[in-house]
């Protein structure tokens, strides 16, 4: 899979393609079944646009909070035997692109064929429509995937995340959810009670509930099983923002810098505060517990 990451005007292709379009947030089964229907067409070349940074954090001019980030994406992409991944740099000068001038964009990729869903819009303020595409290509679009009778979402995903349903969230991403971060110093709290963590840098991932989780971690291309905490620590150093930090289990090594991956395997419980030291203290000990069991 070739990767064209770049200003929609540097972009380049010669290639008769059959594309899909989108944020892709997540890649869940919706955009996996659109990809499947990009590849199910034998005569054109394969590709996915998508778009970096995420359109809402350049509209709304704040971070927004993703399930993927481009280093997911394009992994994620390359699971599949896409010939192209086009990754627009998504600015001002983009969002204000009138239909026209987004249409002639895609016709500059040599674009043959249109894969979307229903609620396809594009250009600016999403005055695009499917109208306006079959005028110049042909389009396939892709009906809805349902589960529980509502149609699968980034947005659905993460209010499952947001209630510690990773069941729920696995089913519709078709993997566990995971956050890749930095290791940056903490207060080495959790050191003093017995439990060092590694506080991670979740840059704008967004966060599943609060609470205590058995994760699997990723360090330097090895894996670990850890205890993951999500929240606020209301019993010692109170942060006004959410932290991530992980107990990794019988692990001993100076990681501080180092690049991450934690994978959400189990909601274990939300987070508390607690009377006192010792009775953290306790509980952490219960947690790891849980946790050792759940290691298959």
């Amino acid at each position: 899979m070739k990767i064209i990451s770049s200003n929609y005007k540097n972009m380049q292709n010669q290639d008769p393609i059959t594309i899909t379009m989108g944020n892709f947030d997540g890649l869940h089964l919706g955009h996996q079944q659109l990809i499947e229907r990009v590849l199910s067409y034998r005569d054109t070349k394969h590709a996915v646009l998508t778009f970096d940074p995420h359109p809402s954090s350049v509209l709304r001019k704040q971070p927004f909070r993703t399930l993927t980030q481009k280093i997911d994406k394009i992994e994620l992409f390359s699971r599949y035997p896409l010939d192209y991944a086009f990754i627009v740099e998504f600015n001002t000068e983009f969002s204000e692109l009138s239909v026209q001038d987004f249409i002639d964009f895609l016709k500059s990729l040599h674009v043959q064929r249109l894969v979307i869903g229903r609620d396809a819009r594009f250009a600016y303020r999403g005055e695009g429509t499917i109208a306006d595409l079959k005028r110049y290509f042909f389009v396939d679009i892709v009906d809805d995937l349902l589960y529980n009778h509502t149609r699968v979402s980034t947005t659905y995903i993460k209010d499952f995340l947001s209630i510690g349903d990773l069941g729920s969230a696995r089913k519709l991403l078709n993997r566990h959810y995971h956050i890749r971060g930095i290791i940056v110093h903490g207060n080495n709290i959790g050191h003093k009670l017995g439990f060092p963590t590694a506080n991670i840098d979740y840059d704008h991932y967004f966060l599943p509930k609060s609470g205590v989780y058995y994760v699997r971690v990723l360090v330097e291309g090895l894996w670990y099983h850890g205890m993951a905490n999500i929240g606020n620590n209301p019993t010692l150093n109170y942060s006004f923002e959410n932290r991530l930090e992980v107990h990794i289990l019988d692990f001993n090594q100076d990681i501080y810098g180092k690049k991450v991956e934690l994978v959400f395997m189990h909601y274990i419980r939300q987070e508390y505060k607690f009377k006192s030291k010792k009775e953290l203290i306790d509980q952490l000990n219960k947690d790891e517990s849980v946790v050792r069991k759940l290691i298959i």
